[in-house]
């Protein structure tokens, strides 16, 4: 018996993505009737992870001490997806891995293209990964082709951001304009997809700006001391369990932890991995950080890092990721 088939025997997994209500009223209700709720403790909220960033993380990893830092931007630059249907509302997770100031053009938001505002505009594109069944009701299908199965409307995805505690007053959005392709390979379900998103806040976009830098400048180091201190089996995913606040989830590789899907160019593949952690419906897209991960690049198509796709159905805790690219260390 192979590695992967190893890996992949009983076990069913199921896309982790939530509806809810307009208004987003029935999220106690939710949580309460989660086949999944004896493990919600295992969730840290924003709150505990301020007042101890180290909640549920060995002490071996204490002397990686960018850790903390690296995910309170983490958290940040992760938002909660949100697209309206005509059976309802879905939402997801998301991360915006890159940004792109544009002036002199015409913005091609919903709302400036409905409005007829003027041409030249200075605005931004923000590029959020997260995973293509987000969008899709016949996710099955997407995967197995690479297409999108409905005609995606603009209008209908919003991302949610800084949604952090339950008594968020404020609320800050950016408005999606063009969903791009997810990896093709026949027989490769990647489920990995980028939706490109608009603000005029540039205020706000300043802000994301120095939070992805300073993402990927951590990023670099910790990877540099993980190597060092020989770690790498640490896995944290941040997203938005229920359509809810923001919550952190701490867990570890699975006894083979990635799976080779193929090689994609020199000392390149495309991989995916499983993990222990706690996720729920609304997890889907959520980033992944993988300690000792040797990513082949950020914030590019070909270099992309791993979403959270799928949790283990019904009561156990565990899932696995979209599909991603990493450098083949020898």
């Amino acid at each position: 018996m192979n590695e992967n088939t190893r890996m992949n025997r009983n076990q069913t997994y199921s896309p982790d993505v939530e509806f809810i209500t307009e208004n987003n009223v029935e999220l106690k209700k939710r949580l309460d009737s989660c086949k999944k709720k004896k493990y919600h403790k295992e969730f840290i909220t924003m709150e505990t992870f301020l007042s101890n960033p180290w909640t549920n993380i060995d002490d071996k990893y204490k002397a990686i001490v960018q850790l903390p830092k690296f995910l309170k931007h983490m958290s940040a630059l992760t938002g909660m997806i949100v697209v309206k249907k005509q059976e309802g509302t879905i939402t997801g997770s998301g991360f915006i891995h890159k940004i792109r100031k544009v002036s002199g053009s015409g913005c091609p938001c919903h709302t400036c293209l409905l409005n007829k505002e003027p041409k030249k505009q200075v605005y931004a594109i923000l590029t959020v990964t997260t995973v293509l069944h987000t969008f899709d009701k016949k996710w099955d299908v997407a995967l197995e082709s690479g297409v999108f199965s409905e005609n995606w409307e603009p209008k209908n995805t919003t991302v949610r951001l800084f949604y952090d505690t339950d008594d968020e007053a404020q609320e800050t959005f950016i408005y999606g304009y063009n969903l791009l392709e997810t990896d093709k390979e026949i027989n490769i379900h990647s489920d990995w997809c980028s939706v490109e998103c608009v603000t005029h806040d540039m205020k706000l976009v300043e802000e994301l700006e120095a939070k992805l830098d300073k993402y990927m400048e951590l990023q670099g180091e910790i990877y540099r001391k993980s190597k060092e201190l020989r770690l790498n089996d640490l896995v944290i995913i941040i997203g938005h369990p229920h359509g809810g606040p923001k919550m952190i989830s701490v867990g570890k590789h699975k006894q083979f932890r990635v799976e080779i899907l193929k090689e994609v160019r020199n000392y390149q593949q495309w991989c995916r991995y499983k993990y222990d952690n706690i996720t729920c419906c609304g997890n889907s897209g959520s980033p992944i950080f993988i300690l000792g991960q040797p990513l082949c690049g950020f914030g590019y198509w070909f270099g992309h890092p791993h979403n959270h796709s799928k949790g283990l159905h019904e009561k156990a805790k565990g899932g696995c990721s979209s599909v991603g690219v990493e450098h083949i260390v020898i």
